[in-house]
């Protein structure tokens, strides 16, 4: 099934701007295998933010270089989950697989955490969360007059909110929601409005 981003668009990182692939690693493109070279034109037409909500550079080198990890597997990087982190701490970083899938490359992880099918979905997966994250608190006038009240109707919306965009990033790329995945365990915080 052809993925087709609900939230992605020409113009959705121009205010952060994008950030440029390896020139180097690019040039090389032609020894990929047939998925990255497709990520790599997804990149080419979308762009890969400068930063986003839970995408950030890489201190490790630009896009698209190659990254290999103790057992020889190749990885193309993406970027870093989380730049604001304490200097001197290994960031986990979003990288390809040779499928073009997005996995998260966390050396306290004993293997790789799916995150997205393909760049384009983590892509628009990505703006989704975004989206969410700029419009969250549309639903704090909502709040209970009574503080002491058990219900709370700004956090239901806050979270029906963030489960509808859930629900129609999981009907285009159902494995990312799969047990245990990246983006289940980030909107499993949703659901618990805790983040």
């Amino acid at each position: 099934m052809e993925y087709i981003p609900q939230w992605l668009g020409p113009a959705s990182w121009q205010q952060e701007g994008i950030l440029e692939p390896d020139a180097g690693a690019v040039a090389s493109a032609g020894g990929w295998p047939a998925p990255v070279r497709q990520a790599l034109a997804v990149a080419e037409e979308f762009g890969l933010p400068r930063e986003a909500a839970m995408f950030h550079p890489s201190s490790g080198g630009a896009p698209f270089t190659v990254v290999v990890d103790a057992d020889g597997r190749r990885y193309w990087r993406l970027g870093a989950h989380d730049a604001q982190l304490t200097p001197g701490y290994h960031v986990p970083e979003y990288a390809l697989d040779d499928e073009g899938r997005v996995l998260l490359l966390d050396p306290s992880l004993p293997q790789p955490r799916f995150v997205n099918s393909s760049l384009l979905a983590f892509l628009d997966a990505l703006a989704a969360w975004d989206h969410r994250c700029e419009h969250v608190d549309d639903f704090d006038d909502l709040e209970a007059d009574d503080p002491e009240s058990d219900e709370d109707p700004a956090e239901a919306a806050r979270v029906a909110f963030g489960l509808e965009i859930r629900d129609r990033l999981k009907e285009m790329d159902p494995p990312a929601f799969a047990m245990d995945t990246w983006w289940d365990r980030v909107y499993e915080e949703v659901e618990l409005d805790a983040i």
